[in-house]
């Protein structure tokens, strides 16, 4: 008893103070940095010549590359740097820039200067004069830079044996490279529901980790193996990424649902990921509130955690009074269980995105069902052929051969679904009022359910 009441004092502080962290974030300036003389923010709107290092990777799409540079010296902070494609600078590089310092524009209604504070961010140069200067990595920095140079040769191995789009497909798929893809087809991909198959968030990683685990019961692997290769995959997916914050975020949010559905310890998977919600607000507060990729991430797998079982129940009951082998049931029960997955995310994250991308996707659940079928075999055939191409590279093509065609089905369907007119429709005036009567609405009706559901 005496420990329940610990667990339970636990999860209440990590509650408060996640409200807490809610109603600061209220305030129109919450958590704004302070700047001083010493800052690099202190000098927006002057032409400086600066001297720094790339501290994150590279973030190149087709016709410019951003670059986060730390400045060094008596002034201190990091500056974004839009340049020119070539010549190509990487994580590591230390260099020289000359331009005019900026503070983040306003752009098209969108607060890129919040958007860009939490990642301590608070100033941007545009096309200024760069050239390679001369410096010294530290030993985690050299270890990272291995990290970011195997993932730019995967990279440039499917970059060599796929055609765009698919090859940009596949860099967002596998190792987190979303400005890969063209503008055209994330608005696809947007209008069909699909966004969450490129953008790396909790609910993506849970729904791509389900979709795995299914598909190796159908091949007849054992649940407890399955288990081990999916923890397995939550580990090296980051990796992939380059350790990008938003992958590890997603790992950890994303194991989390996935012990919640696979295990049903609920109790105790609510803890953790209230705990963890907690850890990444203390060390970044404005998460909560600038970064609708946590906002979604955390909703999705409340929603997951809470709203999940309920359709889990009702594919049970189907699934009992069908006479089916278990190979035709397992496949059944993983489309199901697409659509349920799809559906509850939809459900609880549909004012955020109501708010912010003003569109619901109305035929997400068919465009999900359609696709995500693809994701375990589209990961094994990448990961396949990379490791067969680094061995024998003349045969990259035909090794990639299977993921092109399962890329080339998942742009057909795309598209193809998004044609109607009716598949999205757009919402405006959607606000964060109207948001917080949707969620009291949508929790009396879980509570309502869940205390009269038979059993």
């Amino acid at each position: 008893m005496a420990k329940m009441s610990k667990a339970k004092v636990f999860l209440v502080i990590n509650l408060v103070f996640i409200v807490i962290i809610f109603l600061l974030s209220l305030r129109s300036r919450a958590f704004q940095k302070q700047i001083a003389a010493f800052d690099l923010a202190y000098y927006n709107g002057r032409t400086l010549n600066l001297k720094g290092r790339i501290c994150e990777e590279a973030d190149a799409d087709y016709k410019s590359q951003r670059l986060t540079v730390c400045i060094t010296g008596k002034i201190k902070g990091q500056v974004l740097v839009t340049a020119d494609l070539y010549p190509e600078y990487n994580y590591g590089d230390f260099i020289k820039i000359s331009g005019k310092l900026e503070a983040p524009p306003l752009i098209d209604g969108f607060d890129y200067e919040s958007y860009l504070a939490r990642y301590d961010i608070y100033s941007v140069m545009y096309y200024p004069s760069l050239s390679l200067s001369e410096g010294t990595l530290n030993v985690a920095e050299r270890g990272y830079l291995k990290l970011i140079k195997l993932k730019k040769r995967l990279k440039s191995l499917i970059d060599s044996n796929l055609p765009e789009p698919q090859a940009g497909l596949a860099n967002a798929l596998l190792l987190g490279y979303r400005r890969t893809v063209m503008r055209e087809d994330l608005q696809v991909f947007s209008r069909v529901g699909l966004s969450h198959m490129i953008a790396i968030s909790g609910s993506h990683i849970t729904i791509l980790s389900a979709m795995i685990i299914n598909f190796l019961l159908v091949l007849g692997i054992s649940r407890r193996r399955s288990l081990k290769i999916i923890f397995a995959f939550l580990i090296l997916y980051p990796l992939a990424t380059g350790l990008a914050a938003s992958a590890v975020r997603s790992a950890i949010m994303g194991g989390l649902a996935f012990l919640a559905i696979y295990y049903e310890r609920l109790s105790s998977l609510i803890r953790a990921l209230i705990f963890s919600a907690a850890v990444m607000l203390a060390l970044n507060p404005r998460l909560l509130r600038d970064d609708i990729g946590f906002q979604l991430s955390f909703l999705a797998l409340l929603g997951i955690i809470y709203i999940y079982p309920l359709g889990e129940e009702i594919t049970k009951r189907f699934l009992s009074k069908l006479t089916l082998k278990r190979r035709a049931q397992v496949t059944l029960k993983t489309i199901l269980d697409t659509i349920n997955l799809t559906l509850v995310s939809q459900i609880v994250i549909l004012p955020i995105a109501l708010i912010n991308f003003k569109q619901f996707s109305l035929i997400a659940p068919l465009a999900n069902v359609l696709v995500l079928w693809t994701f375990p075999l589209l990961l094994a055939s990448l990961i396949a052929a990379l490791f067969l191409t680094a061995i024998i590279p003349p045969l990259g093509i035909v090794w990639f051969l299977p993921a092109y065609l399962l890329l080339k089905y998942i742009f057909l369907a795309s598209n193809v679904l998004a044609s109607p007119s009716w598949a999205a429709i757009n919402i405006n005036g959607f606000n964060w009022q109207g948001g917080a009567i949707y969620y009291l609405v949508l929790v009396l009706i879980v509570i309502f359910i869940k205390k009269n559901r038979p059993g």
